[in-house]
């Protein structure tokens, strides 16, 4: 088995995340299914105030 590394935690730009806070959103039905699909793909502002944090 070859010795491999894979970064489960990739470093992902503010932008990236903007950019996919806007799919989520458009793709949602409406804004209780949008706030928990951010929320489940760590997209929200408790979120990214976490991320600045550390």
């Amino acid at each position: 088995m070859p010795d491999q590394f894979v970064d489960l935690n990739p470093t992902v730009t503010d932008e990236q995340r903007r950019r996919a806070a806007r799919v989520v959103a458009a793709a949602s039905v409406d804004a209780r299914e949008c706030a928990e699909l951010l929320a489940m793909l760590g997209l929200t502002d408790a979120a990214a105030e976490e991320r600045h944090a550390a």
